[in-house]
């Protein structure tokens, strides 16, 4: 029982690192996956669909192609994320 014991600890502090690693890697991939997301004309043209829906976007107001929403002037968030 001793044995059995000293193998669950064993295998517990050799498992915990990795675990760790593994949510590091995936925040990781997730901040990078964010702001190339936020590349595309949807989000940086003037005027933006408040879903951002892709492809959606223009210099002037009007209607999105996608869902039909109207445009919103696009703000400066001053690097805060929604």
């Amino acid at each position: 029982m001793k044995q059995l014991k000293s193998i669950a600890i064993a295998v517990l502090f050799m498992t915990t690192p990795l675990l760790f690693n593994a949510c590091a890697d995936s925040s990781k991939k997730t901040e990078s996956t964010e702001e190339s997301a936020e590349q595309g004309k949807e989000f940086t043209s003037a005027y933006v669909c408040p879903m951002h829906c892709e492809g959606s976007g223009s210099e002037e107001p009007g209607k999105c192609p996608s869902c039909g929403m109207a445009y919103v002037e696009k703000h400066d968030h001053n690097g805060h994320a929604h």
